[in-house]
């Protein structure tokens, strides 16, 4: 959902040169988005239908500027298996309360399994901490 939505809110902001990758620690490809995202996102005008999950691979880390990530087991299993990601490695909720990143920002809890509701709550997360990120990105 986090990376869905940042592509739009990118292009809205004339953005659209910056890539977004979305990526998983469990290496598991192939895999569409569970119907509670595509729903959450439907509802926000977005399309994630075409969604596949992937798993992380070094040239994703080697090429990127940063990594944004939804938990701190995510940033610390990255850092372990690619030592030079360190510094380029942020929580989303870093930028839950404004453009510059927060240390110590909370998880992004995985509503995997959960009902719609709870998907909703998480998108209202992410939509906070995705705005604020792309102003961070603007005045880089």
């Amino acid at each position: 959902m986090a990376a869905e939505y940042l592509r739009d809110r990118l292009a809205r902001q004339g953005l659209s040169h910056v890539v977004v990758e979305s990526a998983g620690t469990l290496g598991i490809r192939g895999r569409p988005a569970t119907p509670e995202a595509v729903e959450t996102l439907r509802r926000a005008g977005l399309d994630l239908g075409g969604h596949r999950s992937s798993g992380v691979r070094a040239e994703d880390v080697a090429t990127a500027d940063l990594i944004v990530v939804m938990t701190l087991a995510h940033q610390e299993e990255i850092e372990r298996e690619f030592p030079a990601a360190r510094g380029r490695i942020v929580l989303l909720r870093a930028f839950e309360r404004g453009p510059d990143p927060i240390p110590g920002a909370p998880d992004l809890e995985d509503p995997i399994g959960r009902p719609l509701e709870e998907y909703a709550a998480r998108f209202e997360e992410i939509r906070t901490s995705v705005d604020h990120l792309v102003l961070n990105l603007k005045h880089r």
